[in-house]
């Protein structure tokens, strides 16, 4: 399981880069590698990029890099991004989020590729969306791109089945399977106890209600009287009982 913070570092607004379009869905996220294996060319440098004149004269711009250290996100996912290639009104362009995996050579490709997965994962559970719809950008122009997952045997295959792992490992968007309350809070989901919001987020930050609580309260009474639960609660308390009893007559008869 992977757990990168995400930095916000966004383009700033009225760049040529940043269309301050609204973006339509999303309905897709596609994969990108930068092609830049230069040292020292992780996720922090391609944001300096972005904010810089070469890209706003392209114009070119995307939601997130990743590297093997951070993720850097440089667009609101609500703004249509110049990423895809397929035009103005592309359905690459205008529909998906765009995330760019880093080639620096004084990086950890792999460990680069794992962030993304997290990513991606978080992504389509923050959104709603299905494997299917994680996408290379080579779907929309052609391009050989991402050409490191491209070009190694079963290199794409494996990306999807990374993010995977990583949507069952996932309690809720907002809560990975590192959070330090990830273990209870698996637990009143599995149990029907609480749920996410409308969006899929649990917002483990945010109070309760005193109505919530009740309902809580009200799920966890039903939940203690389930059959299955209450059938083996008494079996445990009557094994207990008996090591008790069989611990006093030891006691008694041997002293």
């Amino acid at each position: 399981m992977v757990f990168t913070e995400i930095i916000e570092d966004f383009i700033p607004a009225g760049r040529a880069n940043r269309s301050g379009l609204k973006l339509s869905g999303p309905k897709w996220i596609t994969i990108h590698d930068t092609a830049n294996t230069r040292a020292g060319a992780g996720a922090m440098a391609h944001a300096r990029y972005l904010k810089g004149d070469e890209a706003a004269k392209l114009p070119v711009s995307w939601h997130f890099t990743v590297d093997d250290k951070q993720i850097v996100q440089h667009l609101p996912l609500n703004e249509v991004g110049w990423h895809a290639g397929d035009g103005l009104n592309g359905t690459g362009n205008r529909s998906s989020i765009g995330v760019e995996i880093c080639e620096n050579q004084d990086g950890n490709r792999e460990k680069a590729e794992a962030n993304a997965a997290w990513l991606v994962a978080d992504l389509l559970q923050k959104f709603l969306l299905d494997i299917n719809q994680v996408v290379q950008h080579n779907k929309w122009s052609g391009k050989n791109c991402p050409r490191v997952l491209r070009g190694r045997p079963n290199g794409w295959e494996q990306f999807l089945t990374a993010v995977e792992q990583n949507l069952k490992e996932n309690i809720f968007p907002d809560v990975p399977a590192s959070h330090w309350a990830a273990e209870a809070i698996k637990f009143v989901k599995d149990n029907s106890l609480m749920t996410g919001k409308s969006n899929g987020n649990f917002y483990p930050d945010e109070p309760l209600t005193r109505a919530q609580m009740a309902v809580v309260l009200k799920r966890f009474y039903d939940f203690l009287h389930k059959k299955p639960y209450t059938k083996n609660l008494k079996k445990k308390i009557k094994i207990r009982r008996r090591r008790k009893l069989r611990g006093e007559l030891k006691a008694k008869f041997n002293g």
